[in-house]
């Protein structure tokens, strides 16, 4: 996997700066303006970040990835519970 070194351990994954090359060109938009509006919304709301970094772990394409958000965050003992209590 190639990757772009823009500072010393400021480092890209390449084939993600390709497409996202693609997708700024379509926006009539640069790799410095993507950058200076990123940083700027994040000043104005910190928030984003968590948003952002959950958006790009989130699967797709796989069964497991159309579940991605649908499940939720309960654990076992809640399951069962709700399960029961539907059987009566």
């Amino acid at each position: 996997m190639g990757t772009l070194t823009v500072r010393k351990n400021f480092k890209f994954d390449k084939e993600l700066v390709d497409k996202v090359g693609n997708i700024l060109q379509e926006q009539n938009l640069n790799f410095t303006q993507l950058l200076t509006h990123y940083f700027q919304a994040i000043v104005k709301e910190p928030e984003l970040i968590e948003t952002i970094e959950k958006k790009s772990k989130q699967r797709t394409g796989k069964f497991i990835g159309m579940l991605d958000g649908v499940i939720g965050n309960t654990d076992y003992k809640e399951m069962k519970k709700s399960y029961n209590e539907n059987l009566a």
